[in-house]
């Protein structure tokens, strides 16, 4: 009995001394922690207090060069008896020498080139006459921002043997709310397609009755123009264009950069008629001078022609379609132009009217077809009941946004000509960010 008690107490004494061990390590282990710890704590301390130290030197040295300069300054002064400049320590200078390439404008090359075919009055023998490689134009295309508020944009032809101001203006926009001023060179808003640029119709050339009636280089002209964005109202979108240019167009006016000017009206409407589809409606009126004006005689006098005037007009009507999410690849076009003139001249009143339709189609990414019917009278005073009238049927190869092919055929006739076939071959490349800008 008493051995068992001894045992028992003896494996009580190990259980606490074990217990007790256990305990001490624990302590041990928590203390070196701690210490630890401080030690990090002290290092962070001295790492912060040096690098303030580090900071309070700087700011001591830069504080007594200031004074060093202050004094040097006051000493010239005081030497020279002028008061000089001070040193603005504070300002801090960065050179943007590499980023100056972004004031440059953005500059886009375009060319058209291609060759043509004519036959006259269905003669097979002429088909040599007129059959040509042809360079219409290569358009040296500018943009750029000015400042927030404007932008400029130019656009210089080179032709065989000539050089020509295609287009050179800037436009301010919110002069006033709603209202965009525009100053210089433009074609200008009579219709639609009158504005554009050749290099991106829908067919190689303009209609008859804008070259016929407009003139074979249409309404390009120098003046100021305001488009006054106005309550949508009824429609989806209501704009109205003022114009006031000169009348340097001499085949509706005088010709002359100086006299009185001419004044043209764009009335335009917008609406969607779905998600996919959109119409829009055009009015246009203009009116101006075509007598001259300070011209001298054989005698050096001073001679000015009687008043006449010249009055246009022209509607036009758009219809647009394309699928939603899918316009890239399918699309149809149906727009209509009218144009009419009125003319006082030395032989009598010339009236003419004329007009356009046709429907373009793409049928893919990258191809596109259409037809175009042309009607318009003569441009003469005489023409009641004369017409002149064109079909053109034309399809589109888009090689990528930078490269197009088309391949167009037109058939005119109509009284007091003869018939002509034409087949054209247009190939249109551009480089830069603009590719076909219409204008």
């Amino acid at each position: 009995m008493a051995r068992t008690i001894y045992i028992f107490v003896l494996a009580c004494l190990f259980v606490l001394n074990l217990a007790a061990a256990k305990a001490m390590a624990a302590d041990d282990e928590q203390k070196e922690h701690d210490e630890q710890g401080e030690k990090k704590q002290a290092s962070g301390s001295d790492v912060k207090a040096d690098n303030d130290s580090r900071r309070d030197d700087d700011s001591d040295e830069i504080e007594k060069l200031r004074r060093e300069a202050g004094l040097a300054i006051d000493q010239a002064e005081k030497n020279t008896g002028q008061e000089l400049p001070r040193l603005d320590t504070n300002t801090v200078f960065s050179s943007g020498n590499r980023a100056l390439q972004a004031l440059n404008p953005e500059v886009s090359v375009v060319a058209d080139v291609g060759g043509r075919l004519k036959m006259i009055d269905f003669n097979t023998d002429t088909l040599g006459d007129d059959a040509q490689f042809y360079f219409r134009v290569l358009g040296l295309h500018f943009q750029a921002n000015l400042d927030p508020f404007s932008f400029f944009k130019a656009a210089i032809e080179f032709h065989v043997g000539e050089v020509e101001l295609g287009e050179a203006y800037a436009t301010w926009t919110n002069v006033l709310p709603g209202l965009n001023l525009t100053l210089g060179k433009f074609r200008q808003q009579f219709g639609v397609i009158q504005r554009w640029h050749a290099h991106s119709l829908d067919q190689f050339d303009f209609p008859l009755a804008i070259t016929t009636i407009l003139g074979p280089e249409g309404l390009n002209q120098i003046g100021m123009s305001l488009e006054w964005i106005a309550p949508a109202l009824w429609a989806d979108d209501q704009r109205l264009v003022l114009q006031i240019t000169n009348s340097s167009n001499d085949h509706l006016f005088n010709g002359q950069q100086f006299g009185v000017p001419s004044v043209l009206l764009h009335w335009n409407q917008y609406y969607d008629l779905t998600e996919s589809a959109y119409m829009e409606f055009g009015l246009t009126g203009m009116y101006g001078t075509n007598n001259r004006r300070n011209l001298l005689d054989d005698d050096g006098n001073r001679q000015d022609e009687s008043w006449r005037t010249t009055t246009l007009g022209g509607a036009d009507l758009t219809l647009s379609w394309a699928p939603l999410h899918n316009e890239r690849y399918k699309h149809l076009t149906w727009r209509s132009e009218f144009y009419w003139v009125g003319k006082e001249t030395d032989e009598g009143y010339l009236a003419a009217g004329g007009g356009y339709s046709y429907i373009d189609a793409g049928l893919s990414e990258t191809l596109a077809i259409g037809l175009r019917g042309d009607l318009t009278q003569p441009y003469a005073v005489d023409n009641n009941g004369q017409w002149i009238w064109q079909a053109v049927a034309y399809l589109t190869w888009w090689e990528s946004p930078w490269v197009k092919t088309r391949f167009q055929y037109a058939h005119k006739d109509g009284d007091n000509i003869l018939p002509e076939d034409l087949f054209i071959v247009q190939v249109v490349f551009a480089a830069g960010p603009h590719k076909h800008d219409r204008y």
